[in-house]
């Protein structure tokens, strides 16, 4: 069973808005012993892990393999006010190789994320 996915983040705060805003609850935003900034985010029963280190910057590959997938509710509505707040959209509203509503984002470090609309 997975626990969490970690990654590194420039801005700790952008970063837990964006999945907050993408259907996450933020589980902890706190400062860890070691002096780093920590954020875990819940999304359904997984979780996505985020550092905010000192002089560290995340280095995200672009090619849409390398993604976070998200189901998330009203795909078609979401997109462009995500668009609107400046998120950029590197693969617009299409269909899924299953039929449903599919985009690509980028996340405030520039990582790919798959937003696929949610059943029901």
């Amino acid at each position: 069973m997975l626990k969490h996915v970690s990654f590194l983040t420039r801005d700790l705060a952008a970063t837990l808005a964006f999945y907050g805003r993408l259907g996450g609850v933020v589980e902890k935003d706190a400062t860890t012993h070691e002096g780093f900034r920590r954020g875990v985010v819940r999304l359904g029963e997984g979780r996505l892990q985020f550092f905010q280190i000192g002089g560290e910057v995340p280095r995200p590959h672009a090619h849409w393999a390398e993604h976070v997938a998200l189901h998330v509710p009203g795909l078609r509505a979401l997109l462009p006010e995500l668009r609107a707040s400046g998120v950029t959209v590197t693969c617009d509203l299409q269909p899924s190789p299953g039929g449903r509503d599919m985009a690509f984002v980028l996340d405030p470090d520039g990582r790919q994320v798959e937003l696929l609309e949610a059943e029901g």
